[in-house]
């Protein structure tokens, strides 16, 4: 499963605001400066932003929903993005915000592709970019496939993926990457995700030549004790058959 999110800072927030169309009952006031520290807390995921405009004498609150917004948001803060190709949750969270953390006050707005595959078939790699071992039980996938498999699918959604910093998280068992003003995770937690990946960097021919030597008993999948660190990702290899 690959997971995404655009990433608002409170100006993004003042910036998409300013070009609403507003009811008439708030012409002639102006946007007061918009603080996630000022917001009701965010429990669901699903509650809406408060803009607080003000006038000589009057003060009136609009609130965006994430339903009527959170689509429209992304594409402020990720211009050229094929907002066709992502879909924005609609029974579980859609955005959370916090008030600090490690890039400030922001907003995460969640998303993901509306394709559950790729489909890309790359060419055989090189022994040290990645491999299938029955021997050492284990599927290696080095850390610049990973990184470019991760790079596709930005592509394919038309998100410009300049600059984004990639972690190998053996916290998470995953793939976290992060830009300016998006973020993402890489979870090889089903078994499509495993094969698209496997198929994009070129293991699939060498994968079933194995499976055929072990007559149908090897079966890739992460598990407990797989190893994900800076040189890539170890896809425990189960065996059946005897060597």
């Amino acid at each position: 499963m690959i997971s995404l999110w655009a990433i608002l800072s409170e100006e993004d927030v003042e910036a998409y605001a300013s070009g609403l169309v507003l009811p008439s009952y708030l012409a002639y006031l102006r946007l007061e400066p918009f603080r996630f520290a000022a917001q009701s807390p965010n429990r669901e995921g699903r509650e809406p932003l408060k803009l607080i405009y003000a006038g000589q004498g009057r003060v009136e609150d609009y609130f965006l929903k994430p339903e009527e917004h959170a689509t429209a948001m992304i594409e402020a803060v990720c211009p050229g993005m094929d907002v066709s190709a992502i879909r924005v949750p609609e029974d579980d969270a859609t955005w959370s915000w916090a008030a600090g953390g490690d890039q400030g006050p922001s907003l995460r707005i969640y998303f993901s592709p509306r394709t559950p595959a790729l489909g890309i078939e790359g060419d055989a790699p090189s022994t040290d970019e990645a491999y299938v071992s029955l021997s050492r039980g284990h599927i290696f996938l080095g850390r610049a496939m990973v990184e470019a498999y991760v790079e596709a699918w930005l592509g394919q959604l038309k998100i410009a993926a300049e600059a984004v910093r990639f972690e190998f998280s053996q916290a998470s068992a995953g793939v976290d990457f992060v830009a300016a003003h998006f973020g993402g995770q890489l979870l090889l937690d089903d078994e499509a995700m495993v094969d698209d990946l496997l198929r994009f960097v070129g293991l699939s021919e060498a994968l079933r030549g194995v499976v055929a030597l072990a007559q149908g008993g090897c079966e890739p999948r992460l598990a407990e004790g797989c190893e994900i660190g800076e040189q890539g990702l170890y896809l425990n290899l189960s065996v059946e058959a005897e060597m």
